[in-house]
């Protein structure tokens, strides 16, 4: 071997062991940098196989239905449905006079757009009269009746809504009259009459403007089956009604055209808790006078075999009480 080749061979061997050296010094360095910064490797995945679980849809509530008074039929073809969308103190069956337009559970007809579910043309009828009752401060504000009674629980129960409307009277042209000044006196011992009570009772309605789904031809009417409870929300109707009609005829000079809706309880006595404005879109002595009502009515007790089925023993209201223009 030359001398030459011998100086190549040192020189690859050096370059050789330079570039191992190197390596090991990276590979040392980038250990440690993993290690300062605290990154661990990732584990290798688990060769267990995935599993998938197939759950059944949650059942969808099922609604309870609306209340909503029918008149009494003799003679119906066949029974409600058990799953009607409404109840009621008569059984009802759908009909609709005109053909289908809408995608409600109810007849489609033409008059006023009105809130509610009117079928017919109805004037208002007095019931029997009843005892003496207390009459209502014109001046009382709303606000000041709804503290009469703590505010409801949280809980809901079943509710109730149910429509009263009036008609406005026309205002007649004043006539001036000597009217004799009564003395403080005669006005503090005068005791109010009594106004006629449910019995015989009928509100005044006028014929709504609806859109539904029933095509079965008839007189306008829902599919609707008569139930205990039904028949107990008709009495409270007509208890509240009766009381209601009686204030607004005595103080409609001082009410105005709109709707107050109201919420209450009614316990299982009979007894109204915890009445309270939701809305008014009339005056404050609109909703004092309905107030009045809710809280003045006569009420019937919850029958016994219902009281168990209520949320706490009570019912939950909601009512609408309207003046309507004429027109």
């Amino acid at each position: 071997m030359s001398r030459s080749d011998e100086r190549r061979e040192n020189l690859a061997a050096l370059l050789a062991s330079v570039l191992i050296h190197l390596l090991l010094i990276l590979g040392a360095a980038w250990f440690l940098l993993r290690a300062s910064t605290g990154v661990v490797p990732p584990k290798p995945l688990d060769e267990e196989p995935i599993r998938l679980t197939i759950l059944p849809p949650s059942p969808k509530p099922t609604p309870k239905p609306q209340f909503i008074a029918t008149p009494k039929r003799e003679n119906l073809e066949r029974r409600p449905s058990k799953d009607a969308a409404f109840e009621s103190d008569n059984d009802s069956l759908a009909a609709s006079e005109a053909t289908p337009t809408g995608a409600e559970p109810i007849p489609s007809q033409e008059g006023r757009e009105e809130p509610g579910l009117q079928f017919q043309e109805q004037q208002y009828t007095a019931g029997k009269l009843d005892t003496p009752a207390p009459a209502v401060p014109q001046t009382q504000p709303a606000a000041a009746a709804a503290e009469i009674l703590p505010e409801p629980e949280a809980k809901p129960t079943p509710r109730l809504t149910q429509d009263l409307a009036l008609l406005e009277p026309p205002k007649p042209t004043p006539q001036p009259t000597a009217q004799p000044k009564p003395t403080p006196e005669k006005t503090a011992k005068e005791t109010p009459a009594r106004p006629a009570s449910q019995g015989g009772f009928q509100p005044e309605t006028r014929i709504t403007r609806l859109r539904g789904n029933i095509s079965n031809r008839g007189r306008a009417s829902v599919e609707a089956n008569a139930t205990p409870l039904g028949r107990y929300k008709k009495q409270v109707s007509d208890a509240i009604g009766s009381r209601w009609y009686y204030h607004v005829n005595s103080q409609m000079g001082l009410l105005n055209i709109g709707t107050v809706d109201i919420r209450f309880q009614v316990l299982p006595n009979g007894k109204v808790k915890a009445p309270r404005v939701l809305s008014n879109s009339s005056n404050e002595s609109f909703a004092s006078v309905s107030l009045a009502a809710v809280l003045q009515a006569e009420i019937p007790p919850i029958p016994p075999e219902l009281v168990g089925l209520l949320e706490n023993g009570r019912l939950e209201i909601d009512y609408s009480f309207t003046i309507l223009g004429n027109r």
